[in-house]
């Protein structure tokens, strides 16, 4: 039996979608008083990261600090949280949106980012500019 060219490139890409579905890890982060552990997180592209131990707190990505073309995600005071998996490499920043004065946020960083020299050339203030001094590091 000949199979056409389609429908062998068809079971190939469903075989790798399959794959990277089985392969995807959950990365854990837990919130701790006014602090995430770990604050940054790298991850590869199809990976989720769930949020723990979130009474009191919600996560929230933060407007112009993840990559173009990503989901923006808001979880909901006081649960526990799983992103969608994470299908666009770069640099993404969260909060505690509560706790945002006091620092209360953290970077998850996906594949190969492409974004974060846009993130520092927006030149970030307060919280968001100590998560970007922790990314820097991340990414040595």
């Amino acid at each position: 039996m000949k199979l056409g060219k389609s429908l062998i490139g068809a079971i190939l890409a469903a075989s790798a979608f399959f794959t990277t579905a089985v392969m995807a890890a959950d990365h854990v982060v837990s919130a701790q008083v006014t602090a995430f552990k770990p604050i940054v997180v790298k991850v590869a592209v199809g990976d989720t990261v769930s949020w723990e131990r979130m009474n009191g707190h919600i996560t929230e990505s933060v407007e112009g600090m993840i990559p173009e073309g990503a989901e923006k995600w808001m979880s909901k005071m006081g649960e526990n949280f799983t992103t969608p998996p994470l299908t666009v490499e770069g640099v993404y920043f969260y909060k505690c949106t509560p706790h945002w004065g006091a620092g209360m946020g953290g970077v998850i960083i996906v594949g190969e980012p492409t974004n974060f020299e846009a993130i520092v050339a927006s030149k970030p203030k307060g919280a968001a500019k100590r998560l970007m001094k922790k990314a820097k590091k991340a990414l040595k």
